[in-house]
């Protein structure tokens, strides 16, 4: 398969909301959207791995697997490589693999993949396979005895191209792991006891245990590199002579970080013996970056950055606190600079360092540092959003993705380390991701919205004076009538400045009031293809993304603060029919529906998915995810603040079971029995409470399905259309067309 596309971009254009032409987007055109990820680009910036997927050919997963060390859930795609240059593509293989990992070789003449599938008694197996680029040929490489290629694994080459080195897993771990899984669903008798690790958290790092090996392609040959340890995540070194990892050595399951891991930094040069560079409990939970080499790592701590050889006895401060003076007042906590680690230079001879106050680039031979940019840590909400890409080969500049806090002017930028000046490379109303430098410095790859529809790939040159489309990944789009966004601000009841993401309604006509939906979850700013408001908007919906200022220990409070402002906002825009609001969310933002309906009766009509409603009964459930249910309220995304024995009465505020005789508004709630994140229990005492109450419910469950609750097209197909459907029969008043007012 061949495809050259040599279009230009300059820039796009601010959606206007005209009506479009076209038909508008159904249930099923939504599952047959392409989406496209970069697996690796080589070194020269030559040639790009592309995986293309669609939830079409993934709409299905075992979710009674979840938690199964030995299950891996399906990512089927087609693969491509491409021409940075031409946008020449061709298609590796015959059609879906189910991809885990792909790297090229130094030279970028050969693409290994690594794919995955189950045998007959659900265990994985892979395959490894070699695409060479000039013939177009793509081989497997021979299995031989021993330990398999773990699906887990990563991919990198030898320099010289002639070996893969790969992490093995041996195939009784598998059936180990799976056996001690089955026990724990199927029993017949389960006991846990209070051991040192919950069972599931235990069952989540069974697949750690791997050892790393050289494979020869060309025979399937192994050559083992280093015996079976319970490794977190590991590297080669850029000359392929020594391996550094990072091994578990937990001792018991942490609750103050999800999946929380204490991990020993261990080395050793290719026949040589291991030793250990950093211990347990000096690293603990962090992840070091590492220099370029793999011969050096940083990290920070409470603040304080450090760093260490892989010779050096002991690690170094770079940002050392200041030495108490007993006769001065001590500084307040946010008097004293707190650092994190970015990345190494390429030649490891400088650090890029961030705080509240700025950038920094510190010196590892002395930790002498230079602010580059500068930060108001004041009013942090005016700073732009600011992420860095990459260093530049030569250490002379940081390629840095860019966006305006207050508007859609987005793109990327460099920042050159000697003027400390961010000069734009690319810049304009397009929402752009997954910017990636190849390592000569010479190409960059990137994807690119025009806000309305998916993402396309593009490439440009270092000087981004050159910038190639490579993609059309869904030319039967150009049919379809897609809503237009744009991005509004509002104040909350507290006054605090919002923005919230606006798509108006297909064939939009200015002065026409249309029924409004808002999708909640926490914050929104970014527009882009999203299918479900797409077909909402088809539908005749105006559909809003708002955000709100989340307080700890408050958080339906603040849904209501916020949603209801917004309500508001476009009310008086002369968008929404204040009579016809509806409103929905997914997860969290299912949780946060419902204590919304408690709070007012502004929504005519709204749909939790899989939220959950009593945190008194989720705090200790959903076992499958160890500590994840405890955690978030305690410390994330709940923010309760504290645990339920601290805050009993905050428990019971920020639960919705104990407040539904207050809704007004019929809920639909949506759950997949399946799903080891928000049980489908929490939508069933929501029904039968609201069932008690005589409120107007309905339950549907999808018995297959997991956190997203379909598990197939039908179901898919299904979700989307009960969505509109309940929408339609709630805000859709027969008798009073879309647009006019009472």
């Amino acid at each position: 398969m061949k495809r050259l596309v040599t279009l230009v971009l300059v820039t796009f254009a601010l959606s206007s909301p005209a009506a479009q032409s076209g038909a508008p987007i159904s249930a099923e055109d939504i599952l047959k959207v392409t989406t496209a990820s970069v697996l690796d680009l080589s070194d020269d910036g030559r040639r790009v791995a592309v995986g293309t997927r669609r939830l079409f050919d993934n709409a299905e997963t075992d979710h009674r697997r979840y938690g199964d060390p030995a299950f891996f859930a399906p990512t089927m795609m087609e693969v491509q490589v491409i021409d940075t240059g031409t946008g020449a593509a061709d298609r590796v293989g015959a059609g879906l693999m189910n991809v885990r990992t792909a790297a090229f070789s130094r030279d970028g003449a050969k693409l290994a993949v690594l794919t995955a599938a189950e045998t007959a008694a659900g265990l994985p197996m892979t395959t490894v396979w070699v695409y060479e680029v000039a013939g177009k040929r793509l081989t497997r490489v021979p299995q031989s005895a021993g330990a398999e290629v773990a699906a887990n694994s990563d991919l990198s080459w030898t320099p010289d191209g002639t070996k893969l080195l790969v992490a093995l897993r041996d195939p009784e771990d598998d059936k180990t792991a799976n056996a001690a899984f089955k026990r724990l669903v199927s029993g017949p008798v389960v006991v846990q006891t209070s051991a040192p690790f919950l069972d599931w958290d235990a069952m989540n790092r069974a697949n750690r245990r791997r050892a790393l090996a050289q494979i020869d392609p060309v025979n399937g040959t192994k050559v083992a590199v280093l015996a079976p340890a319970a490794i977190t995540n590991y590297q080669f070194s850029r000359d392929g002579m020594s391996v550094t990892w990072l091994e578990d050595s937990t001792e018991k399951t942490s609750y103050d970080v999800i999946g929380g891991t204490d991990n020993a930094v261990r080395t050793m040069a290719l026949g040589g013996a291991a030793r250990t560079v950093l211990d347990a409990k000096t690293l603990r939970t962090t992840q070091p970056r590492w220099s370029d080499d793999r011969r050096m790592l940083a990290y920070a701590d409470k603040g304080e950055v450090f760093v260490q050889g892989l010779t050096d006895a002991k690690p170094r401060s770079l940002t050392p606190k200041p030495k108490p003076d007993p006769a001065a007042k001590p500084p307040a906590e946010d008097e004293v600079e707190s650092f994190a680690v970015t990345s190494f230079s390429r030649d490891g001879s400088r650090l890029l360092l961030t705080s509240k106050k700025g950038w920094y680039v510190a010196q590892v031979a002395d930790g002498a540092r230079e602010r580059v940019l500068t930060l108001d840590d004041k009013n942090e909400d005016k700073n732009p959003k600011l992420t860095v890409v990459d260093w530049t080969p030569a250490g002379d500049a940081l390629l840095v993705q860019y966006g305006e806090p207050d508007r859609w002017e987005r793109g990327l930028s460099r920042l050159d380390l000697a003027t400390k000046t961010l000069t734009p490379l690319m810049r304009d109303h397009g929402v752009y991701q997954g910017f990636r430098q190849s390592r000569d410095g010479s190409t960059v790859v990137f994807q690119k919205s025009d806000g309305t529809r998916p993402a396309e790939m593009f490439a440009a040159d270092a000087s981004f004076t050159n910038i190639r489309k490579l993609t059309d990944l869904n030319p039967w789009l150009s049919a379809k009538a897609l809503p237009a966004s744009e991005l509004v601000s509002y104040r909350d009841a507290d006054g605090k400045v919002l923005y919230g993401v606006l798509r108006y309604p297909v064939g939009y006509e200015k002065g026409k009031q249309y029924p409004t939906v808002f999708e909640i979850y926490e914050t929104f700013f970014d527009n882009g293809f999203n299918g479900r408001a797409a077909f909402l908007a088809g539908q005749g919906y105006a559909v809003f993304h708002p955000s709100v200022n989340l307080v700890v220990g408050r958080p339906g409070e603040s849904w209501a603060k916020g949603v209801t402002a917004a309500a508001n906002k476009l009310i008086d825009m002369g968008i929404a029919d204040a009579d016809r609001l509806g409103v929905h969310g997914t997860s969290y933002g299912g949780y946060a529906t419902v204590l919304l309906l408690t709070e007012t009766n502004r929504f005519k009509a709204a749909i939790n998915v899989s939220g959950k409603v009593n945190m008194v009964s989720f705090y200790t459930d959903s076992e499958r995810l160890g500590v994840r249910n405890t955690h978030a309220p305690e410390k994330s995304q709940d923010r309760i603040g504290g645990t339920l024995w601290e805050f009993p009465e905050r428990y019971i505020e920020q639960s919705a079971i104990f407040r539904l005789d207050r809704v007004t508004t019929p809920l639909l709630t949506i759950s997949g029995d399946q799903d080891p994140n928000v049980p489908a229990n929490q939508s069933r005492e929501l029904y039968y409470a609201l069932r008690r109450l005589g409120k107007e419910v309905e339950w549907v469950r999808y018995v297959n399905g997991g956190h997203r609750p379909p598990n197939s097209v039908a179901e898919s197909i299904d979700f989307e259309q009960r969505i509109v459907g309940w929408y339609d029969k709630y805000l859709k008043d027969k008798s009073r067309p879309a647009g006019t007012q009472q």
